[in-house]
C-alpha cells in the first residue's frame, strides 16, 4: 500500500487538482490518499468532503484548529502507520503530479534496490505564468537546505519511528521536510530519478514567505534544524556554530539587496562579518557606502 500524504491549508484554488493527479495515477500497488485539512477557512474542505464521499480511498481529516504545518504532517504519518502502509508518497495541497506513472516509477525502483529507503524525482517549479525545471539534483542534501521538491519524494514507511517524529515535535520546527529527510539521509541509501513528475507551485507560504523579514526568520530556523541534525550525528552535517553564522550574515545582506529592506543592517554584518566571496565583498562595501548601494541595487539579482 501507497499512502499519499497530503498536508493541506487554504488551498480552495489547488486542491481539487491535487488529488487529481493522485486519482490518475498508474500503479499495481493499492493506494490510499491521507489528507490532512489545517483548519482551511476557505473551501477546501467542501472540495475535500466532496471527494472522501465518492472515493473510499481518501482519508479526509479537517483539523478543528490550526496546528501548523509540522504537527498536521505528523498526524497523518501516525495515522498511515497504525494502517501499516509500505510505502509514503509526499504531496503538498497546492501542488500536483504530472506523470501518471509517478508512482509506479518509483515503487519499482524501491523494488529492485532494497538497499535504498528514498528515492525523489525531477520536476517543474511554476510561479505565476511562469515554469521551469528543477534541473540535474542527483543525490543532494546540502548544509543549509534538501535541495528538492516535497512534492517529488517517496520513501519506505519503515524509515518513520514514533520516537523519531516525536523527537521532532519537541523541537517544534516550522516545517517537517528538511529535519526529517536530514535523518533520512544519515540512515539509508538515496535515489534520483531524472523524470519531471511534479509541478511545485512557487508562492507565499510557510516555506516561501515574500518579506525579507520573514525570508530571515525561515534561515533562522533552517540553521536551528541544521544544529539539531548535528545534535544527532556530530560532525556528518557540516554544521559549526561558525559556519551557521557566516550563512546568516551572507543571507541577511542578499536580502538587504533583493527587498531593499536595510533595517537588517546590523553592526556585527557591517564590522565582524568576513566575506568569503568576492561578490559577498562588493555588497558589504555598498552597505558602508549609500552611492555603491544605489548602483548596487541595479544589479542585485548579479551579485545573488
Amino acid at each position: 500500500m501507497i499512502a499519499v500524504c497530503i498536508a493541506t491549508y487554504n488551498h480552495e484554488s489547488f486542491i481539487a487538482q491535487c488529488i487529481e493527479s493522485v486519482l490518475s495515477q498508474l500503479c499495481d500497488e493499492p493506494i490510499r490518499i491521507y489528507i490532512g485539512d489545517d483548519a482551511s477557512t476557505d473551501g477546501t474542505a467542501d472540495i475535500c468532503e466532496q471527494y472522501a464521499a465518492t472515493d473510499e480511498r481518501i482519508v479526509y481529516v479537517r483539523r478543528d484548529k490550526n496546528m501548523g504545518l509540522t504537527n498536521n504532517t505528523i498526524d497523518l504519518y501516525y495515522r498511515i502507520m497504525a494502517d501499516n502502509c509500505e510505502y509514503i508518497a509526499m504531496l503538498d495541497g497546492d501542488d500536483y503530479w504530472i506523470d501518471p506513472h509517478k508512482l509506479q516509477l518509483q515503487i519499482d525502483y524501491l523494488r529492485a534496490h532494497p538497499e535504498c529507503g528514498f528515492v525523489h524525482t525531477n520536476g517543474r517549479t511554476q510561479s505565476n505564468s511562469s515554469t521551469w525545471t528543477f534541473g540535474q539534483r542527483e543525490g543532494i542534501w546540502g548544509l543549509h537546505s534538501i535541495g528538492f521538491a516535497n512534492c517529488t519524494v517517496l520513501f519506505r514507511s519503515k524509515m518513520l519511528s514514533e520516537e523519531l517524529l516525536k523527537a521532532i515535535e519537541a523541537q517544534r520546527f516550522l516545517w517537517l521536510d528538511y529535519p526529517l529527510y536530514g535523518v533520512f539521509y544519515q540512515q539509508t541509501q538515496w535515489a534520483y530519478l531524472a523524470e519531471q513528475t511534479a509541478i511545485w507551485r512557487d508562492h507565499t507560504s510557510v516555506s516561501q514567505p515574500k518579506t525579507a523579514q520573514a525570508v530571515l526568520r525561515l534561515r533562522k530556523e533552517r540553521c536551528r534544524m541544521w544544529e539539531w541534525l548535528d545534535s544527532l550525528f556530530p560532525g556528518k552535517v557540516g554544521y559549526t556554530p561558525i559556519e551557521a553564522q557566516n550563512y546568516l550574515w551572507e543571507q541577511r545582506m542578499n536580502l538587504i539587496y533583493l527587498f531593499n529592506d536595510r533595517s537588517l543592517i546590523t553592526p556585527d554584518l557591517l564590522n565582524t562579518y568576513k566575506p568569503r566571496s568576492w561578490k559577498q565583498k562588493i555588497k558589504l562595501i555598498g552597505l558602508k557606502n549609500s552611492i555603491c548601494y544605489t548602483i548596487l541595487r541595479k544589479f542585485c539579482k548579479k551579485f545573488a
